[in-house]
């Protein structure tokens, strides 16, 4: 069962093509959202200093599919400078991090293995890591926290038009066909 929840969306710049932070209630995390024409102004924001995880998105190849390249850095302006010269693909960056600066560097290797795992797993994205990174070794409570921080995460990318870690609908078949005749009018209904 879907519970309600509520997404601040902030825009510094006040405008909605521009970067945005990302803020869920009742979370510590927030997010950063930036076109990659903005990535100078992205990189002087504080979210950028700290430890977290990323995701880089480029305009749908021959198959209709985004490309897309997860990774995570400590901190991730370091990772994501490097990026911006070195791959041309992406046209925008989504970054998650913890506000009270609670996620370490196993949390963030963590949340990138689950987010590559889950977009192969739903298959609507061209993926552009090398490889699937592993689940580093962690105490059980550190997963917790980590699985804990990736499902708000998981209920804000869909919020920003990113559906690459979810799998879609499979297609229902019917279950029983209605049929309706009037005078001069036919119709076909399947219930759902």
């Amino acid at each position: 069962m879907t519970k309600p929840y509520s997404i601040r969306i902030f825009l510094p710049a006040g405008d909605p093509d521009g970067i945005r932070v990302i803020e869920k209630s009742n979370w510590n995390g927030s997010g950063l959202v930036f076109p990659r024409s903005l990535f100078g102004d992205a990189k002087t924001r504080r979210e950028l200093e700290r430890t977290g995880v990323y995701v880089l998105v480029g305009s749908p190849e021959e198959s209709g599919l985004p490309a897309v390249y997860i990774g995570e850095g400590d901190p991730i302006r370091n990772r994501l400078e490097s990026h911006a010269k070195q791959k041309e693909f992406w046209i925008y960056g989504v970054a998650f991090t913890s506000n009270d600066k609670n996620l370490n560097k196993a949390h963030v290797q963590y949340l990138e293995a689950r987010l590559v795992k889950l977009a192969m797993d739903a298959k609507r994205c061209t993926l552009q890591n090398g490889n699937a990174p592993q689940l580093p070794s962690m105490s059980e409570a550190d997963a917790a926290d980590a699985e804990g921080f990736l499902s708000e995460m998981l209920l804000c990318f869909p919020v920003i038009g990113l559906n690459v870690f979810s799998q879609s609908e499979p297609a229902r078949s019917p279950s029983a066909e209605f049929l309706l005749s009037a005078r001069g009018v036919q119709a076909r209904g399947y219930a759902s």
